[in-house]
């Protein structure tokens, strides 16, 4: 079992199960000393802007991290499988685009604030924009399409 450190759309349960098969179990998180950021197509690496213009043409537009120790990010904690946990590593384009990095969680459960490790993606060198890492829309591109990309991807599989 792996616990993963989900922002944007990885904290919706939904977006999830769309990934992996299945629903898991989550806690609302918080990650300190990282800051939220957009990148659109352009700013990503060459050869996943060629996947992703498959399916978004040239609107598409996500969320990444990059380590600032004066900023936080709102997300979930998820316990996740292997698998599941590959599913996602797969879905991030992990090793392409985005990056495994430990973190240290905050989660406040009945009233204890506890830090936990997890694992998450990061980004590395690439132009990105800050965003409010706190207060965000899930979603950046619209929910139904990225559900029905990541279940199409994982029947895929």
């Amino acid at each position: 079992m792996k616990l993963y450190f989900g922002f944007g759309a990885n904290r919706d349960a939904a977006m999830i199960k769309a990934i992996t098969g299945r629903s898991a179990f989550h806690l609302p998180a918080c990650l300190d000393g990282w800051h939220l950021c957009v990148q659109q197509l352009g700013d990503i690496p060459h050869k996943v802007q060629r996947i992703l213009r498959r399916a978004w043409g040239d609107n598409f537009v996500s969320y990444g991290l990059v380590k600032q120790p004066s900023s936080c990010v709102t997300g979930s904690l998820w316990l996740l499988t292997n698998a599941q946990r590959q599913a996602i590593r797969d879905w991030e384009f992990v090793g392409s685009w985005s990056h495994i990095v430990e973190v240290k969680a905050n989660i406040n459960l009945f009233g204890l604030k506890l830090l936990i490790d997890a694992e998450t993606e990061h980004l590395a060198k690439q132009k990105v924009t800050f965003v409010d890492g706190l207060n965000y829309p899930t979603y950046l591109v619209p929910q139904a399409h990225i559900l029905q990309i990541a279940e199409g991807v994982r029947n895929h599989l």
